[in-house]
């Protein structure tokens, strides 16, 4: 047998007899049971954030092992964020960072991808940054986009559209003053629910027209309520363009949130989504509203508590950032 290319079963590995018991009724691969290993001794905190872990030589040395399979042992935890590699230092335990919160359900619910929304938003302690690799006709740096675009498969299954349908699609980006984090924002209108065009009117003067109104959502749910709001949470690791849109860390995957306002009939008209940082956001929900200072003659089952207008405009407080 050559030597050089000889790789050990499970029970030839240098393991204590704790890991070995963990470890006993495994058949994967040796990558896969020193990357077991060696995450496990990151939670239960052998290794604590901000440690090396040893080198390749002492890994291979301790499970007697090639570098290769240890390499590709640490490729995985990387992948997975619990570590990562500085070159020229080595491989360290990524710290857990402090994790902030946005609420979700708070009302009124704002039209955050609207440019009234944004003295809102700096008084929440968010600066608008300016869209990447975009300046106008005069070289100005571009800080929000509005445009019609062809609607992707996950957009276009969300808002109940075919593939390539035309929307709405407003963005923006913002950075918190305190933490630094950044936010993504976008909305996605369907476009056959602007009000008609005049004759001396383009669609695309339409729906300026519509965005110039008192309430952009008001314009385009008239006649179409009661509306209904629905929140969904989601996260996957990002695209390369998102990682770098948004600053994120190799390793550390991307939040979703979206907000989706439906007609009476449930059918969608708008959805605004919002994509942070999974390591450094959480979302809660608002606290449901005690009836007790509900003004008389008010039936929480007939009426909507939502609709009181005299309650006063929730802020962000604490450790929540942001509200949707």
């Amino acid at each position: 047998m050559n030597s050089s290319n000889y790789e050990p079963d499970l029970a030839d590995l240098d393991l204590s007899a704790e890991e070995q018991e963990r470890l006993a009724d495994s058949q994967r691969p040796l990558w896969e049971v020193i990357a077991a290993s060696l995450r496990a001794d990151i939670l239960e905190a052998r290794y604590t954030p901000g440690a090396p872990l040893p080198s390749e030589t002492a890994l291979s040395a301790r499970y007697s092992v090639s570098r290769p399979t240890v390499r590709d042992a640490v490729k995985a935890l990387v992948g997975e964020g619990l570590v990562s590699v500085v070159r020229g230092r080595g491989t360290f335990v990524r710290a857990v960072p402090d994790r902030h919160a946005i609420l979700l359900g708070a009302w009124p619910r704002h039209d955050i991808a609207e440019a009234e929304f944004i003295p809102t938003a700096r008084q929440w302690g968010w600066t608008q940054l300016p869209a990447p690799h975009a300046d106008d006709a005069e070289g100005q740096q571009i800080y929000s986009r509005s445009e019609f675009s062809a609607a992707n498969r996950d957009i276009a299954s969300t808002l109940g559209l075919r593939t390539g349908h035309t929307v709405f699609h407003r963005s923006s980006r913002w950075r918190h003053t305190t933490t630094g984090l950044i936010i993504a924002i976008s909305s996605y209108t369907v476009p056959e629910i602007i009000p008609a065009p005049t004759p001396k009117q383009t669609v695309g003067e339409a729906f300026v027209h519509a965005l110039t109104q008192p309430s952009f959502y008001e314009t385009i749910t008239s006649g179409r309520g009661p509306t209904s709001w629905e929140t969904t949470v989601t996260a996957r690791m990002p695209y390369a363009d998102e990682r770098d849109l948004m600053a994120l860390s190799v390793g550390s995957p991307i939040l979703i949130i979206r907000r989706i306002l439906a007609d009476k009939d449930g059918r969608p008209l708008e959805m605004t989504e919002i994509k942070a940082d999974a390591e450094r956001f959480e979302t809660v929900y608002a606290r449901e509203n005690s009836t007790s200072d509900l003004p008389d003659g008010f039936d929480p089952d007939i009426h909507d508590v939502e609709q009181l207008t005299d309650r006063p405009d929730p802020e962000p407080t604490g450790r929540i950032l942001f509200l949707l």
